[in-house]
C-alpha cells in the first residue's frame, strides 16, 4: 500500500489542504508551526479513527478539533492497495456516534463495507502496530511488543500463529470469566463474595440462636421477679388497707363515747349466759322436729282370707296328729307335721287384726318439748307460748348477740391514742413502695413484650446456611481448579511461543544489527527479546538501552522499526512516516541515516516531514 494523496477539508490548525504524495521518498520541509505533526495524526486517524476515552488531556478527537471551533472536522485519504485506488473518507465530532467513515473504490465507484479499521484491513496491522513500525515520530514511541505484532511475526514461520492467538484470547476470556487479570471480578470473586456473605450470615445466626438463648433465660427471669411481685403487691396492699382503716378509726374515734359504749355492751353480753350458743342449737334442732308434719294414719282393715287359712292349717294339724297317734303315719312325723301346721294356723290368726303404723307423735315428742321448753326459758319468756314463738324470741336474741359481739370486736379496735401522724408516714410508705412496685412490674412487661417480638424476628436457619456455604465452597474450588488448569494451559501456551519466537527474532537481530552497523559504523551487535526488549552487546558486554545516548537510542529504534517493517512485510515495506525523527543525530549519523532512507524508497513509500535545513542524502 502507499498514500497517493489526501484532502483536509479541515483538521487542527489545517484547513483546505490538499498534497499529493508520489513514489519512493517525500520530502516535506516547512517552518515550525505549519502544521507536519498534524499532517502526520492525519493520515493516522484516517487509517484508524480516534479515542473518545477522557484523559487528562481530554479526548483524542478535542485534540485535533479545529481552532476555529469547527463542530465536524476531517477529510479524504486517496491510497494504492494491490493495484486499485481506495478513498477513505472520514469525519469526526465530539463524540464517536457524531464520527463518520466511508470507503470507497475509486474505480468502479463502489462504496466498501470493511468490518475492520482500514488501517487493519490495508496494513494488517493493529493502530498500536502501526505506532511501533510505520510511524516514527519526534518522540519515539514505546519500544515494546504487543499481540498484533508477535502474530503476525509467528505466522511468517508457521501458519499455526493465528490459531494460537484464537486459543490464547479463548483461555484468557474463560480465565477472566472466572478471575479478572485486574481488579476484582469474575465468578471465583463473586463465589468468594456469596461465601463471605454466607459467612456473614452463618454469624448472625449463631449470634441469633445466642440471642434467642439470652430471651428465653430472660423471660424466665422476668416471670420469677413478676410473680415475686405480685405476691408483694398483694402484701402491701393488704397493709395500706389496714393502715387506711386504722388512720380512717382513729381520726373518728371520741375516747369517753367508746369506753361508755364499749362498758354497756360488756354489761348486755354479760347477762347472757357463755353455753348460749350450744342452748342456741339444741333449741333450734328441738324446734324443727316439733314443728315437722305428721303423716296421716291408716284406717284398720280386716284380713279375712287370712282367717281362712289360718282354718285350714289348725284342721290340717290336728289331723296329722291324728294320724300318728292312730299309727297310719309315722308317730313321731305325723306329730311334728301336725304341730307346725297348727302353729302357721295360730300365726294366721293373729294376722287378722290390723296392724298401727304411726304412732301417736304427741306421745313420743313430749319429753323433747319439755327439754325446748326448759333451755328457752332461760333466755326467753315461755310463760303460754307455743314453740314457734319462743322459737323466733331466740333467734332475735341470738341476732342481738351476734351484733353486740360485733359492735364491740370495732369499738375495741378504735385507739384515740393512735399516732395519726405516724399512720399517715407509714401509709405514704406503702403506697410509694407499691407504686415502685408497680412501675418495676410495668417496665418488666414492656421489657416482655419487646423480647417476645424481637425473639420472633431473630433468624436462625444455621442448617441452611451452613448447607449453601458448603455448596458455594465446592463450587469455588471447582472454578480455583478450571481457573488454574487454565492458567497451566497459557504457561504451556507461553513456553510453545518462546520456542516459536525464537523462529523469528534471531533474523530481527540480524536485521536490526546490520542497519546499525551501515547507521553508525560500528561492531554493535543487537540483542532483542519476545518483549522486544531491545540491548547492545559492546566490548563483549550487554548494555540496556538507558545506558546510552538519547541519539544512540533513537538510532537504534529507527534500524529496528525498519528491521521489524521489513520482517512484517517480508522485505516489502508499505511506507514509513518520519517526522522529523533525526534531529538528534549528529552530522555523520544523520547522513548515514538520510542514505538509508534514501535506499529503503526504492521499494516502499518514505514520507520525511522537517523543519531543518539539513537534508543530507534525502534529495539525491
Amino acid at each position: 500500500m502507499r498514500i497517493l494523496s489526501v484532502n483536509i477539508v479541515a483538521f487542527g490548525k489545517l484547513k483546505g489542504v490538499n498534497i499529493t504524495f508520489d513514489k519512493g521518498l517525500n520530502v516535506l520541509r516547512q517552518t515550525n508551526g505549519f502544521g507536519k505533526t498534524t499532517l502526520a495524526n492525519f493520515i493516522r486517524a484516517m487509517l484508524y479513527g480516534f479515542g473518545y476515552g477522557r484523559g487528562k488531556g481530554g479526548t483524542d478527537a478535542s485534540r485535533w478539533q479545529p481552532w476555529d471551533g469547527t463542530p465536524r472536522f476531517g477529510g479524504s485519504m486517496t491510497v494504492e492497495h494491490n493495484g486499485e485506488s481506495i478513498r477513505i473518507e472520514r469525519f469526526f465530532g465530539a463524540t464517536a456516534r457524531a464520527e463518520t467513515c466511508r470507503i470507497f473504490n475509486n474505480r468502479t465507484g463502489a462504496e466498501l463495507n470493511w468490518q475492520l479499521q482500514p488501517g487493519e484491513q490495508l496494513l494488517g496491522l493493529t493502530a498500536d502496530s502501526y505506532d511501533r513500525s510505520a510511524y516514527f515520530p519526534q518522540e519515539a514511541v514505546e519500544l515494546s511488543g504487543n499481540d498484533n505484532l508477535e502474530s503476525r511475526l509467528a505466522n511468517l514461520v508457521q501458519s499455526s500463529a493465528e490459531d494460537y492467538d484464537k486459543v490464547r484470547d479463548r483461555l484468557r476470556a474463560y480465565k477472566k470469566n472466572l478471575r479478572y487479570e485486574k481488579g476484582v471480578g469474575g465468578l471465583i470473586a463473586d463465589l468468594e463474595a456469596q461465601q463471605g456473605d454466607l459467612e456473614r450470615q452463618l454469624h448472625d445466626a449463631e449470634q441469633s440462636e445466642r440471642r434467642r438463648s439470652e430471651i428465653e433465660s430472660r423471660l424466665k427471669q422476668i416471670a420469677a421477679e413478676k410473680d415475686g411481685l405480685q405476691r408483694q403487691q398483694v402484701d402491701l396492699k393488704s397493709r395500706s388497707e389496714q393502715l387506711r382503716d386504722m388512720l380512717t378509726r382513729s381520726r373518728l374515734a371520741d375516747e369517753q363515747t367508746t369506753r361508755a359504749d364499749i362498758a354497756e355492751l360488756n354489761a348486755r353480753l354479760g347477762r347472757i349466759p357463755p353455753q348460749f350458743e350450744s342452748d342456741f342449737s339444741r333449741c333450734d334442732e328441738i324446734a324443727r322436729q316439733l314443728t315437722a308434719p305428721v303423716a296421716p294414719q291408716e284406717k284398720p282393715r280386716k284380713r279375712m282370707w287370712l282367717l281362712g287359712v289360718a282354718a285350714t292349717l289348725v284342721l290340717a294339724g290336728a289331723a296329722l296328729v291324728s294320724l300318728g297317734v292312730l299309727n297310719v303315719l309315722s308317730t313321731i312325723v305325723g306329730v311334728i307335721a301336725g304341730c307346725i301346721s297348727v302353729a302357721f294356723g295360730v300365726a294366721c290368726l293373729f294376722g287378722v287384726s290390723p296392724r298401727v303404723k304411726n304412732r301417736d307423735k304427741g306421745a313420743q315428742n313430749d319429753g323433747a318439748r319439755r327439754d325446748f321448753f326448759a333451755i328457752a326459758s332461760k333466755y326467753v319468756n315461755t310463760d303460754g307460748k307455743d314453740a314457734e314463738t319462743v322459737r323466733r324470741a331466740l333467734w332475735e336474741l341470738r341476732s342481738q348477740y351476734l351484733a353486740d359481739i360485733r359492735a364491740r370486736e370495732t369499738l375495741s379496735q378504735l385507739d384515740p391514742q393512735a399516732d395519726v401522724d405516724g399512720l399517715q408516714n407509714k401509709l405514704a410508705e406503702t403506697e410509694g413502695g407499691l407504686a415502685q412496685l408497680t412501675e418495676r412490674a410495668n417496665a418488666l412487661l414492656a421489657e416482655e413484650v419487646r423480647l417476645g417480638e424481637e425473639y420472633k424476628n431473630l433468624v436462625c436457619n444455621k442448617v441452611e446456611i451452613e448447607d449453601r456455604i458448603l455448596t458455594a465452597s465446592e463450587r469455588r474450588k471447582q472454578a480455583e481448579y478450571a481457573y488454574n488448569v487454565a492458567e497451566t494451559v497459557m504457561g504451556l501456551l507461553e513456553r510453545a511461543k518462546d520456542n516459536l519466537s525464537g523462529s523469528y527474532l534471531p533474523r530481527l537481530c540480524k536485521r536490526t544489527t546490520e542497519l546499525l552497523r551501515e547507521i553508525t559504523a560500528s561492531n554493535a551487535e543487537v540483542v532483542i527479546d519476545r518483549n522486544f526488549a531491545i540491548g547492545i552487546i559492546e566490548e563483549g558486554r550487554t548494555k540496556p538501552m538507558s545506558a546510552f545516548s538519547r541519539g544512540t537510542r533513537e538510532i537504534t529504534l529507527l534500524c529496528f522499526r525498519v528491521a521489524l517493517s521489513e520482517t512484517l512485510y517480508d522485505g516489502d515495506i508499505p511506507f514509513l512516516i518520519i517526522d522529523d525523527a533525526f534531529v538528534n543525530f549528529d552530522e555523520n549519523n544523520f547522513v548515514r541515516a538520510t542514505a538509508l532512507l534514501n535506499k529503503l524508497s526504492e521499494r516502499a513509500q518514505v514520507l520525511y516531514f522537517t523543519c531543518h535545513s539539513r537534508v543530507g542524502k534525502l534529495l539525491k
